[in-house]
């Protein structure tokens, strides 16, 4: 070999080399540049796709899957997200095993695409396939394939990603689709938790503190807890906090507790601003100030929390932390009560019904009542009742009355068994029934505090026993004469 010829081979080994070192950087500049938000090199993320680069792959399946850059379109995502996830790229096959799960359809921001293909394929239906087939060559739809997706998440979570095992953790945990299975939900929590995974950590503590379907074990749980406090898990921190707070699993320690709430409630973790609010609010730890309980349940109350907006409410409403305002008080009862919260749902039903800082409106508070009275709350269902006995805010009703009344006596409302009783005794609303009379009587008179209120009740029930004899009586006469 001549030396020209060696120079020459030598020359190209350097300048492939160099090709390569520069297609390398240009391969991370393209990467970079997308996870910047720089959509001009998605054209460029393409060609790494095409080309069969796993990662570029992953996000494109990504960027389909959210319409950044690109059309999103869940076809195409999963299309990618497959490419990358049979290379062996775990996070590919999460998002690819979710994406089966849940299934993906057309039904996306872009609706002005539908609306468009179905118009023409009315027209041309042929044409409008060759399109639709040129402009999304993978479809616009994923189908729901739970099989598919729960392999591709058990093959990512084999291949040691904890996001992965997470999922299956939590999968098992809720029984959704596959059967509940609390201690295979640990298992997974378990293997996620000692790869130093935060939220399995967290999730393996919950599982174990609150015993769900799996041996309560409040030591284990906040040494769990623990783990991803120290990694800045605000939900974690926070149920650390209520462990320490309540002694279980640890000594209580209120100023442990304390200490763990802050750090969540810097982080804007709602449940830990509202145990700081109750510590505060009860003198646990700390002296009682409820100005500082205000400003804690404030915080949480600001952050959607149902509880907090009620106890805020209950402040304004009671002046706890100065001066009375039922304005305030309405604010954060109807922010509560929107939340689910049973208990402003009543509140705001008596404030209305007693003209509280509001003008008085039986037909407003008939429908607090209502919704808090579906919610099984006996009080409501209790003061419903009363409307309807009355015609208070609603159409006058003795069935309404009835039926709202037993669902409370049910529930040992003495009030509500009360009432019942008299209108069975009465035959209002409910057929004249004295046996029917004479037991919700008796379970009234079983539970009331000696008083007046006792006596009446028991004379009552006097009464009625004599009344139930002589019909008793009548009866076995008339069966006697008819014989």
């Amino acid at each position: 070999m001549t030396g020209r010829r060696r120079s020459r081979m030598l020359l190209g080994r350097l300048l492939d080399a160099a090709a390569a070192r520069f297609r390398r950087r240009d391969r991370r500049a393209v990467l970079a540049a997308v996870a910047a938000a720089d959509w001009t090199a998605v054209r460029d993320l393409a060609a790494l796709a095409r080309g069969g680069d796993a990662e570029a792959q992953y996000r494109l399946g990504l960027l389909h899957a959210c319409g950044q850059g690109v059309v999103q379109d869940m076809a195409d995502a999963a299309h990618w997200l497959r490419r990358a996830a049979e290379q062996g790229l775990p996070e590919a096959q999460l998002e690819l095993g979710l994406l089966h799960l849940t299934g993906g359809g057309a039904a996306r921001d872009d609706r002005t695409l539908v609306r468009w293909h179905a118009a023409a394929a009315a027209r041309h239906p042929a044409a409008a396939a060759a399109n639709l087939a040129l402009l999304h060559p993978n479809g616009l739809d994923v189908p729901r394939n739970v099989a598919e997706g729960l392999a591709w998440l058990r093959r990512a979570a084999d291949g040691g990603l904890a996001a992965a095992r997470v999922q299956l953790g939590l999968l098992h945990a809720a029984g959704r689709e596959v059967e509940r299975d609390p201690e295979a939900a640990r298992g997974w929590f378990l293997a996620a938790a000692e790869a130093g995974d935060a939220d399995a950590q967290y999730l393996l503590g919950g599982l174990l503190a609150g015993g769900q379907g799996v041996e309560p074990d409040a030591a284990a749980a906040a040494r769990w807890y623990l783990a991803a406090a120290e990694q800045g898990h605000a939900a974690a921190q926070s149920c650390l906090g209520a462990l320490y707070a309540k002694g279980e699993g640890v000594a209580r320690d209120y100023a442990e507790a304390r200490r763990w709430y802050l750090e969540a409630a810097a982080q804007g973790e709602a449940s830990a601003q509202f145990n700081l609010a109750l510590l505060h609010a009860g003198g646990h730890g700390v002296p009682q100030d409820y100005g500082e309980a205000l400003r804690w349940f404030t915080a949480a109350a600001e952050r959607g929390d149902p509880t907090a907006q009620f106890n805020l409410g209950l402040m304004h409403a009671t002046g706890m932390a100065g001066r009375q305002d039922p304005a305030g008080a309405l604010i954060w009862y109807r922010k509560a009560a929107a939340g689910g919260s049973v208990a402003a749902q009543i509140n705001l039903g008596l404030m209305y019904l007693n003209s509280q800082g509001v003008m008085k409106d039986s037909g407003e508070a008939a429908q607090w009542f209502l919704a808090a009275a579906r919610a099984g709350s006996p009080v409501a269902q209790l003061n419903l009742a009363l409307l309807y006995l009355r015609g208070e805010g609603v159409r006058q009703s003795d069935a309404e009355a009835a039926r709202w009344f037993r669902l409370a006596a049910e529930q040992g409302s003495e009030q509500a068994q009360l009432h019942l009783g008299q209108l069975h005794a009465e035959g209002r609303g409910v057929p004249q029934d004295l046996a029917q009379a004479h037991a919700w009587f008796s379970r009234a008179l079983a539970t009331l505090a000696p008083g007046v209120l006792r006596d009446q009740v028991a004379a009552q029930l006097e009464r009625i026993a004599a009344r139930l004899s002589g019909t008793q009586a009548g009866a076995m006469t008339e069966a006697a004469d008819g014989r």
